[in-house]
């Protein structure tokens, strides 16, 4: 193997590492953006609990807990796109998980808050 090629071969996997962290940083960042619209959506949803609000605005996503399920199907009339699961916690270590159903990847259109205890 000449030095010409080991070169090339070395610069083509540096190149390739960088495209693909790059890549799944940029999946990584979308889904942190959906989590948060999420959390967003549930404060306006409980708006009216004073309690929940205090929580939710207290709440902090746990980045690696996040998870997208494509759906792309309708549930009864109503078309839903993705399903996100996140893990949150908050000052008080009130830990929970929060769900978001979304008919588009913008347009959330249920919440649910389990805690955990």
């Amino acid at each position: 193997m000449g030095e010409a090629t080991v070169k090339f071969t070395t610069r083509f996997l540096l190149t390739s590492v960088l495209l693909l962290s790059t890549g799944s940083f940029a999946v990584y960042a979308s889904d942190i953006s959906m989590a948060n619209q999420c959390l967003a959506y549930g404060k306006r949803v409980m708006k009216d609990n004073q309690e929940m609000m205090t929580l939710l605005s207290q709440a902090k996503i746990n980045e690696e807990s996040v998870q997208i399920n494509n759906y792309s199907k309708a549930l009864g009339k109503q078309f839903i796109s993705t399903e996100l699961v996140a893990k949150i916690h908050s000052d008080q270590e009130q830990p929970g998980n929060i769900l978001c159903l979304f008919e588009s990847d913008d347009k959330p259109l249920y919440f649910h808050l389990t805690l955990m205890e």
